[in-house]
């Protein structure tokens, strides 16, 4: 038959092996077709609803573990799965805008909790106000409680969340911020940098500064090498005591020529 390579062996010999006669009434172990080639583009990430793995809930009362808000206590107002953050009441408060509806007795200016990482926030243990991680255990019934590890009781039914007033007006103040007209929005409407005459004046400007600049260097300057003559004051001598009083000096007649008479 001649040389057969080697791969050419390796591939009759799993043909053979493959297609063999299978004995009467026996199934082969084969698969019927090969499984396809698997996509790297599908070995992606899986996303983690780490709330569900927490066992955190609207309206239980967390504390928080880091940030300014360092040690205390709060009660979770919102649960954002997408991103595993939540919300808690009170906490966090660094968003600052304008009353939306400002009026007599509404104050200017409001804040509104920003969001925390939920990694950040631990549940807190009913009996001894330790924080605390949860497992999860069903009953004989069948209902699923939530028991704490620190102390083995069952953690409470979360707290009955209302509307929040703050992130009501927030709401509003996006809406509005997005329907009025800022000027510094999009693009300028005249063409500041193909414009000349902007350029000119800039320039224009720029000089006469350095020419201030300058000139009030150079007088400076020649303040420093030729500094004024500063002559002292004269030296009056005191005029002689008579019995206590002060007697006038003699006057002077050299300019007339003449003499008081004795």
């Amino acid at each position: 038959k001649g040389y057969v390579p080697f791969h050419r062996r390796i591939i009759e010999e799993a043909k053979t092996e493959r297609y063999r006669q299978v004995p009467f009434l026996d199934i082969s172990k084969e698969p019927s077709t090969r499984p396809p080639i698997p996509d790297p583009r599908k070995n992606r990430l899986e996303k983690i609803d780490l709330a569900k793995e927490m066992s955190v809930k609207v309206g239980d009362k967390v504390r928080v573990l880091f940030g300014a808000d360092k040690g205390k206590h709060g009660i979770i107002g919102r649960i954002l799965h997408g991103k595993n953050q939540v919300i808690v009441l009170g906490m966090n408060m660094k968003r600052s805008f304008w009353h939306p509806e400002p009026g007599p007795g509404k104050p200017s200016i409001m804040s509104v909790e920003c969001p925390i990482h939920i990694t950040n926030v631990i549940l807190v243990d009913p009996v001894t106000k330790q924080p605390t991680r949860v497992k999860r255990r069903y009953m004989m019934n069948g209902e699923c409680v939530r028991i704490s590890k620190v102390s083995g009781s069952a953690m409470p039914d979360p707290v009955p969340i209302g509307v929040n007033e703050r992130e009501v007006l927030w709401a509003k103040h996006e809406s509005q911020a997005l329907i009025q007209e800022k000027s510094r929005r999009g693009p300028l409407k005249e063409n500041v940098f193909g414009n000349r005459e902007h350029f000119k004046t800039l320039v224009r400007i720029v000089r006469t500064k350095e020419e201030v600049e300058a000139q009030s260097s150079a007088a400076q300057a020649r303040e420093e090498a030729n500094p004024p003559l500063s002559t002292p004051p004269p030296i009056v001598p005191p005029r002689p005591r008579s019995n206590g009083r002060w007697r006038p000096s003699a006057p002077s007649y050299a300019h007339k020529g003449t003499r008081p008479h004795a």
